[in-house]
């Protein structure tokens, strides 16, 4: 039996139809990924005798003794294994092995379900028995009393309910981090520095900024976020999520309604649309520190008498190209760790974005620090919203 009362996160309501916003499109593609429905799985609402049912039942405990995990399952709530791995019936091994790989990064589900649900799904002849098995687990259920089918819908509820709020924390984890970066940091929520009571806003409400003390440039920008329903209900799970595991110290003073310390206005404006771009500096920067010295005069396109602009943006037709300058050269350390970086695509990604990005990036470093003065600030500002556009 699964673990209850949970602090419930938010929600997100039916509403009359309007058009699907890129963001919301978004989740939903993920959530197709993570966490889908299981319309496969229906418990009968007509009530059969159980005597009737004895043939379903004796080759149902045939089963039972070939595959007993499986039909554990099935009798405990568990989803069924094509929505534990958001599968489809038709989709071939290969499909399965991915689905499996994938939800291995974000899933409530034990491994050893996960394994089961790949074995029976990839195995032809295991995924006939899993048919059978399911059509039997059907029939028998008619011979369940109404008390024991409403446990078992609300064993079977609460592993999808739990999927949905393990995919949405990990969606976002990848796709809002300078939220969660902000939350970590004690800085003030968004409903905060706009003035707004959030207890007291209702779901269709529009948000508007009733604290004037506040940079415009940064309340313009969070009420494009909380007027957007579907990146409003995210904002409010993060900050639900947070609210749970941060210690109370870590936490911004609720009677504050302007940033303190570090949070003055361009920081928070900075961190909410740049968080990324410093993070991925970092990372980039840490996965190869040996790049240091050839991101500024001197690059690894300089060490291989590249035109970094004729490179082809082919990647094979740029892995020759590459590979034509190599060939002429001398093969010192500096050559082959020049080549090394250029001929892997995704290393050139990398590098190219760190040429490109490392001196905003710098700024931006400098901005947090609070090494800049406001009108430097404004016009770095200013150079990094074009560019933007």
């Amino acid at each position: 039996m699964k673990k209850r009362g949970k602090t419930k996160k938010p929600k997100v309501k039916k509403t009359a139809k309007t058009e699907i916003s890129e963001e919301k499109r978004a989740y939903d593609n993920w959530m197709q990924l993570f966490a889908c429905d299981d319309p496969t799985w229906k418990l009968p609402k007509r009530y059969v005798h159980f005597q009737r049912l004895m043939g379903h039942g004796k080759k149902f405990a045939e089963f039972e003794k070939q595959y007993p995990d499986c039909i554990d399952d099935l009798m405990t709530g568990v989803p069924t294994y094509y929505c534990v791995l958001c599968v489809s019936k038709n989709d071939p091994p290969d499909t399965i092995q991915k689905a499996y790989q994938r939800k291995k990064l974000a899933t409530t589900y034990p491994d050893e379900i996960l394994k089961r649900a790949c074995e029976m799904l990839s195995d032809r002849r295991k995924r006939s028995d899993y048919e059978e098995i399911l059509r039997l687990f059907l029939k028998i259920m008619q011979g369940y009393s109404a008390k024991e089918k409403r446990e078992l819908i609300e064993e079977h509820s609460e592993w999808l309910e739990d999927e949905k709020e393990r995919a949405t924390e990990y969606y976002l984890s990848k796709n809002r981090s300078e939220w969660f970066n902000l939350c970590y940091m004690g800085a003030p929520t968004f409903y905060e520095l706009l003035g707004v009571n959030r207890a007291k806003l209702t779901e269709i409400e529009k948000v508007k900024r009733n604290n004037k003390d506040v940079d415009t440039r940064l309340t313009d920008e969070i009420c494009k976020i909380l007027n957007n329903p579907q990146l409003r209900f995210e904002y409010d799970y993060v900050l639900d999520i947070t609210g749970e595991i941060l210690p109370e110290y870590s936490q911004a003073d609720d009677k504050s309604r302007k940033p303190t310390g570090i949070w003055n206005d361009v920081g928070y404006l900075m961190t909410l649309r740049h968080y990324n771009d410093v993070a991925k500096y970092d990372h980039i920067r840490t996965m190869h520190e040996d790049w240091g010295e050839y991101l500024d005069d001197k690059t690894f396109y300089n060490v291989l008498t590249l035109d970094k602009a004729l490179v082809p943006e082919d990647k094979r037709e740029a892995e020759g190209f590459i590979r034509n300058a190599y060939r002429s050269m001398k093969r010192t350390p500096e050559v082959n760790l020049a080549y090394s970086v250029l001929k892997n695509f995704n290393m050139r990604e990398d590098y190219n974005w760190l040429l490109k990005n490392q001196k905003t990036v710098d700024m931006l470093i400098k901005i947090g620090a609070g090494k800049m003065d406001d009108k430097t600030k404004d016009e770095i500002i200013a150079i990094m919203d074009a560019t933007r556009e």
